[in-house]
């Protein structure tokens, strides 16, 4: 009876540890605060470099865990090779050697990814899907092409449908399923894949829902589908679109304001996450004098982290940069972020401790109780004891008695 309570007891104690541990140490939910979270950020400009090609356009980008990876569509409808491009996205190298931050790493040129519209990283199978949007050649039409992230070498071909063409497209990692955008064949709509690209679940059409007559790339962030409408000639600047997956409804339209000098023409073409509430604009731009680059412009938004009891204050961090912040001042906020979300490791790594104790304290409580009773109990059993034995000499001693 007491090795059954016993191990009844590390159960309950080994129960209760688990279980404070999952409460303390639970995944971290984070997602952007709200609805308007790109209205009035500002982007600051981290890289620049030259197009390549006469009339090459920088049509899509995607980040790795080392890259930034962007494809320079290099000629429309030739059949000539396109340019990848992959650019540091830390102080180190993989292999740990320094290195600096944004400068070009790879170059590949090898296979003609059609337009070129969208890219997307997968980290579980360390690929990169490349929406084409065109299908100049017919065998192409509504397909993506496999790229090896290691070396930007195109693997194999897959055709998603038969009816329409592949817009933009991006991979949830949380979720572990793509996001697609249909071009207008497919009336825009976006539509939600498994990990093997098969279409699991339609979020509707989208023609018409916003500024512009056609769509770029797009990024997914949590319950956010964020992308570019095309808006290049139509005189009324650049926005950027924000969609909800569960409601199913574009959700806001933010003004765009890269505060370009000397800039003739531009045109934001592709979007991506660089960390999170940390977002990635590839924009083409032309010159004054005629110069044609691509820049890369960074900015922060709104993002909450909920790691369930923390104070409001806590679970809010605000990640906009401020109107005329400089480099310094960014990394500046960079890592105050940081610091926040190690202080809030460190209180889940508290309330870890903390919990433990307290499943300990109480466990060591019953169990001293479930002693104590077993103790007494034996107390009763043993005077019991005495008293039957006592009670049986007093009955041997008469019977001696009697026979003398």
């Amino acid at each position: 009876m007491k090795r059954g309570a016993f191990l009844l007891y590390i159960l309950s104690c080994l129960t209760g540890v688990f279980f404070c541990w999952n409460l303390a140490v639970r995944e971290v939910r984070a997602g952007i605060a709200s609805d308007q979270a790109f209205e009035g950020v500002t982007w600051e400009k981290i890289l620049e470099d030259d197009l390549e090609g006469a009339g090459g356009i920088v049509q899509s980008m995607c980040v790795t865990d080392e890259y930034i990876i962007c494809m320079e569509n290099y000629a429309e409808a030739t059949g000539e090779p396109d340019i990848v491009k992959a650019y540091y996205r830390n102080d180190t190298d993989e292999n740990g050697d320094p290195v600096e931050r944004y400068a070009l790493a790879k170059r590949v040129q090898e296979t003609d990814y059609e337009h070129a519209n969208g890219m997307a990283y997968n980290p579980n199978t360390n690929e990169i899907a490349v929406a084409l949007y065109t299908s100049y050649d017919p065998a192409n039409r509504g397909c993506i092409y496999l790229m090896d992230a290691d070396t930007l070498q195109y693997k194999s071909k897959l055709q998603i449908a038969s009816d329409y063409n592949i817009l933009g497209i991006d991979y949830d990692e949380e979720n572990d399923r793509y996001v697609i955008q249909t071009d207008a064949a497919g009336g825009y709509s976006f539509k939600i894949l498994d990990s093997s690209f098969q279409i699991i679940e339609d979020l509707g059409q989208y023609a018409g829902t916003a500024k512009g007559e056609n769509f770029q790339d797009l990024c997914v962030s949590g319950d956010y589908i964020i992308n570019f409408p095309l808006t290049l000639n139509m005189g009324i600047g650049d926005y950027i679109n924000m969609y909800s997956i569960s409601r199913k409804t574009l959700v806001s339209e933010a003004q765009l304001d890269f505060q370009f000098e000397n800039v003739v023409m531009d045109e934001p073409e592709a979007i991506a996450e660089l960390e999170p509430g940390v977002f990635l604009a590839a924009v083409n731009v032309q010159y004054t004098d005629g110069r044609r680059t691509v820049c890369l412009y960074k900015t922060m938004v709104p993002y909450e982290f909920d790691v369930g009891a923390e104070d409001q204050s806590d679970r809010n961090v605000d990640n906009t940069a401020e109107n005329g912040s400089e480099s310094g001042k960014v990394n500046d906020r960079e890592r105050s972020n940081d610091t926040k979300k190690n202080g809030s490791v460190l209180k889940n790594a508290l309330r870890v401790v903390f919990c433990i104790l307290f499943v300990l304290l109480a466990v060591f409580l019953m169990y001293s109780r479930h002693v104590a009773l077993e103790r007494e109990r034996q107390r009763k059993r043993d005077r019991a004891r005495r008293e039957r034995e006592r009670t049986f000499m007093e009955e041997m001693a008469d019977e001696s008695e009697d026979r003398l």
